[in-house]
């Protein structure tokens, strides 16, 4: 009698890589944004204020709770408005049209880093 079966292996493997997604993820803390136009730096946010910006008279742009989101463009589509906010280093916001690059900037979290990463 066999007891283990192919598809309890399958089930192993995917579990053992859930695990290992959730245990070697980064985790951020935002600090600012960097906004670039047509490929060159524009400004830097500081995002743990609360503020609203103009940005190359294209959109607006507005920082709540160290949070980022594009509030209002001149794109034809907007599509960098329906993105709505984020916090995440990994997420940037794209206007192609207006030639935008919202990259948020952050540090490593201390508290998530051991020795070996150190």
């Amino acid at each position: 009698m066999k007891f283990i079966t192919r598809g309890d292996m399958i089930l192993f493997a995917l579990l053992v890589g859930i695990i290992l997604v959730m245990f070697t993820r980064v985790s951020y803390i935002a600090t600012e944004a960097d906004i670039y136009v047509d490929g060159k730096a524009y400004m830097k946010i500081d995002i743990s204020k609360d503020a609203t910006y103009n940005v190359a008279d294209h959109m607006v742009v507005e920082v709540f709770n160290g949070k980022i989101r594009v509030k209002e463009s001149d794109c034809p589509e907007k599509l960098c408005v329906k993105q709505g906010w984020v916090s995440s280093p990994e997420i940037p916001i794209v206007c192609l049209p207006n030639k935008i690059i919202i990259k948020i900037v952050g540090t490593t979290s201390d508290e998530e880093m051991d020795a070996i990463t150190r």
